[in-house]
């Protein structure tokens, strides 16, 4: 084994078109030769990846709950009345929390918009994952996002109504 040889590696490549297969079909073998054992492992990888998620959560909920809970019972003793009368933690920022927004008739907009955005995503993957949306049926996916777009509007008024009436919109 030299090192000073000099290889030349090349390939070719002929195209062939296949006249018998339609071409609403051409996408049916690769949706049917799939491997069954590649699907039980991502169902596996998937299932794996949300209990590590809700797990994760659930510390994170544990913490909070404890830090509110100490917090909870630090104000409500009756015992320390000096640091009751110091505001710490929750209570300081409790204001900034619940204050009602400069501009809640824009917020009010923005929410409706983004529900009806994740409505019609939600249901549009839905679809695709029931197997209504195939990549053989040309244009049914973005039918389907405009389709759900319009009807998703109906989502978005609900929610920027109620927004609007919490705020005590009177101008919309």
């Amino acid at each position: 084994e030299e090192a000073g040889i000099v290889l030349a590696w090349s390939y070719s490549v002929k195209w062939v078109e296949d006249k018998e297969v339609a071409w609403s079909s051409r996408w049916d073998h690769y949706l049917r030769s799939s491997d069954a054992n590649a699907a039980n492992i991502h169902w596996f990888a998937i299932v794996n990846s949300l209990m590590i998620v809700l797990c994760l959560s659930g510390m994170v909920a544990m913490i909070m709950l404890r830090a509110l809970h100490k917090d909870f019972n630090r104000y409500n003793n009756p015992e320390n009345e000096d640091e009751a009368q110091e505001e710490t933690g929750w209570k300081v920022i409790h204001a900034d929390v619940f204050r009602e927004p400069q501009q809640p008739t824009w917020l009010a907009v923005f929410v409706g918009s983004g529900s009806q955005l994740l409505g019609m995503a939600f249901i549009t993957l839905f679809f695709a994952l029931l197997g209504f949306l195939s990549p053989a049926r040309r244009g049914w996916l973005m039918t389907t996002m405009l389709v759900l777009f319009c009807l998703m509007g109906s989502l978005g008024g609900f929610v920027t109504a109620v927004l609007a009436k919490m705020f005590h919109e009177q101008s919309w």
